[in-house]
């Protein structure tokens, strides 16, 4: 471990068994790889339905290419600004593959399905789930154990949002009010700060990246992005002349499938160089350099980027093709939800008889769990579900011709 980082970073939340070939940083990267939790992804949502072509991304490909991003950006500052091997890159690799893990079936639309369900029992937020999934789920050890015992460097980078459900009004991003001993964790006390780590920065900067340049590109396959659907878009908002010059040239790329992937992938490579590491003043700053440093991105690189979001928010996200998709995703997941917890707060009822065998064994534990205790897990178990798994659990109960005694369930 080079100087940048301190037993402070390197701390585990437990103890872990001892490991004399790899850092804890690269434990922690490998423990999210090979995890359960990491190859669903492969069957939720990034843009267009997992299986719809060949070529669209999943979340999975999406956190494999903002992991390489993540790592492009440290090799960059790096090199360029701390002249050392300052930045670990397989902690930034690490964070990268995990920020997505906490996120439900149909993407954000599901999520805020399920937050809404969920408003009287704690509320669901995915990068709160994704802190639950690292911390109470994943990897368990021979003895039982069960989270994976993160380093404090990697827990950190993973918590874009540090406000607890009650403090935020009970909307907006949040964590789990029953988390605020990670929290505590994060920042060695009892002391919550706000502010991301550096880690966390370039986690977040190397997922914009990639979903604004990258929705486009699957955009473009789908038939969503040509030059008439732009310039139809343009016409109706408000450029600036450095925005015109832009989507002009996104225009002039927007002929040939090979031209709009180079164009796209020099576009990657600027917004990776379009950043400067600054110092700044934190309460954490003298414990750690991943609170003393942080990043700036450069305003144009930001305003580029932030019109390439627009253009995929408008042009895609709000087509009546995913529209309709979207509407039937959180159908689906709310009629489910309410089939399986039948009720409100004041006079619920858990439908045990349909439940599959791992909330009938979660159940065991908690004979009469209270609404919100219950709540929880019926929605911990539709968010760990996938584009094809949850259809599947409806067809199942819903549909008369679909099932039988050999289904998994």
């Amino acid at each position: 471990m080079n100087g940048f980082y301190q037993e402070f970073d390197t701390e585990t939340l437990g103890k872990r068994h001892s490991d004399p070939y790899r850092s804890v940083f690269q434990v922690d990267r490998n423990r999210v790889l090979y995890s359960a939790a990491f190859r669903r992804l492969q069957n939720k949502t990034q843009v267009f339905k997992s299986g719809a072509h060949d070529f669209y991304r999943t979340r999975l490909t999406h956190s494999l290419e903002v992991a390489q991003i993540g790592r492009s950006i440290v090799n960059y500052i790096n090199k360029t600004q701390f002249g050392s091997a300052a930045v670990d890159s397989d902690l930034v690799e690490a964070i990268c593959l995990a920020h997505d893990l906490g996120n439900p079936p149909y993407g954000h639309s599901g999520e805020a399905l399920l937050n809404d369900v969920m408003k009287a029992a704690g509320g669901f937020e995915g990068n709160a789930q994704t802190l639950k999934i690292i911390t109470e789920q994943l990897h368990e050890d021979i003895e039982g154990d069960s989270g994976m015992k993160p380093s404090r460097a990697f827990l950190d980078g993973i918590l874009k949002y540090k406000i607890l459900w009650s403090d935020s009004g009970k909307k907006g991003k949040f964590l789990y009010d029953d988390q605020r001993k990670y929290l505590d964790f994060v920042n060695g006390g009892s002391r919550h700060f706000e502010g991301r780590s550096l880690e966390c920065q370039i986690m977040n900067w190397a997922d914009d990246v990639a979903y604004s340049l990258h929705d486009l590109s699957d955009g473009y396959l789908a038939g969503f992005i040509s030059r008439r659907d732009v310039e139809n878009w343009a016409k109706d908002q408000t450029l600036t002349a450095n925005e015109k010059v832009i989507l002009e040239q996104v225009m002039e790329k927007l002929g040939h499938r090979e031209d709009f992937d180079r164009f796209l992938a020099g576009r990657t490579g600027k917004f990776i160089e379009g950043l400067q590491i600054r110092e700044r003043e934190h309460p954490l700053a003298s414990r750690s350099n991943r609170y003393r440093y942080g990043i700036a991105i450069s305003e144009a690189v930001q305003d580029e980027n932030t019109l390439y979001k627009r253009l995929a928010v408008d042009i895609i996200f709000r087509s009546p093709q995913l529209e309709q998709l979207e509407f039937k995703g959180r159908f689906i997941l709310k009629r489910l939800f309410e089939t399986y917890m039948q009720g409100g707060p004041g006079d619920f009822r858990l439908n045990r008889a349909i439940l599959p065998t791992g909330l009938r064994e979660k159940l065991k534990h908690t004979s009469n769990p209270d609404y919100a205790a219950a709540a929880r897990l019926i929605c911990d178990y539709f968010a760990e579900q996938t584009d094809i798994s949850l259809p599947r659990i409806y067809k199942r109960l819903f549909d008369p011709d679909y099932g039988s005694f050999y289904d998994i369930v």
